[in-house]
């Protein structure tokens, strides 16, 4: 019996902490939560855009420079911008 009395003494008590708890974390957490995901997410999306974009930029003008390389000469100008361009996009990838 008097057990329960305790419980019962102690029970507001605790509802009123579990009801701080979760006051604190919906006021606090949940939109600190978002506004990090918020900025988060455009800059990941653009960083994945630019890697497709540099690394699809880059293997076609590699190719482009290594095919010109034994008809015109040209390639070697163009094959390092190229390599360049891959080099960019793997080290975007890789901060991501």
């Amino acid at each position: 019996m008097l057990d329960f009395l305790i419980w019962l003494i102690k029970l507001p008590f605790v509802l009123l902490f579990v009801l701080l708890k979760v006051a604190f974390v919906l006021l606090v957490k949940v939109p600190l939560v978002v506004l990090v995901w918020l900025i988060k997410v455009p800059l990941v999306l653009l960083g994945i855009v630019l890697v497709v974009v540099l690394g699809l930029g880059g293997l076609i003008l590699s190719l482009l420079g290594v095919a010109l390389t034994p008809v015109l000469g040209i390639g070697l100008l163009i094959l390092p911008v190229g390599l360049l361009m891959l080099l960019v996009a793997w080290v975007v990838a890789e901060i991501l």
